[in-house]
């Protein structure tokens, strides 16, 4: 029974990471921010909904399981809050598309990730796991950029082909926001599980 929830909590995650994730990235696209080599429907390639999902179901499952191991003793909150986190995401989103130069951009998406860190569940524990979802993320990218997968028409880190500075900062709210979306789907079971 656990399983079958834990399977409709990744499915959920997926699901929000390729619809939610996929409709960012159009507007990136939309933008002139990126630019996919082959692109198929609204200027993405046929594999974003499968990256963003997957992603999403990376952050948002191993959040809650590695919680532990770094002490951390948060409990789920209520769906709707951690669904409306997002909000954050998009915020940081609609900065990266902006006319600013990149240093500029890494300021502010800073001080909206670091009012998010603020209000959304202070520790050290949530820095480390968005300073790891930033690397990670990020070197992903810049593997898919070093691949022809795609470009950003701007980019101003680790040459070119490279990301722009600002993408670790998307990915550090996404860890927040997306790792919230999974405590509330995945822990409200081993809560249950633990009082059985």
């Amino acid at each position: 029974m656990q399983s079958t929830g834990k399977g409709w909590a990744i499915c959920w995650l997926f699901l929000v990471g390729a619809t939610f994730g996929t409709a960012l990235d159009a507007f990136h696209v939309y933008s002139k921010v990126e630019r996919y080599t082959v692109p198929v429907f609204f200027g993405l390639a046929w594999w974003v909904p499968f990256l963003f999902g997957g992603a999403a179901v990376a952050i948002g499952y191993s959040h809650p399981m590695v919680d532990p191991l770094l002490g951390q003793r948060r409990g789920p909150q209520r769906l709707l809050l951690s669904v409306g986190e997002l909000t954050w995401v998009v915020l940081a989103y609609l900065v990266s598309t902006t006319g600013l130069d990149s240093v500029a951009k890494v300021g502010l998406m800073t001080f909206i990730y670091l009012n998010f860190w603020l209000l959304a569940g202070r520790g050290w524990q949530n820095l480390l796991l968005s300073l790891v979802t930033a690397i990670t993320g990020t070197l992903v990218e810049m593997l898919l950029v070093a691949a022809g997968a795609f470009s950003y028409l701007h980019a101003d880190f680790i040459g070119v082909p490279g990301v722009p500075y600002w993408l670790p900062c998307i990915y550090a709210c996404a860890s927040l926001a997306v790792g919230d979306l999974g405590r509330s789907l995945i822990l409200p079971l081993s809560t249950i599980r633990g009082r059985s």
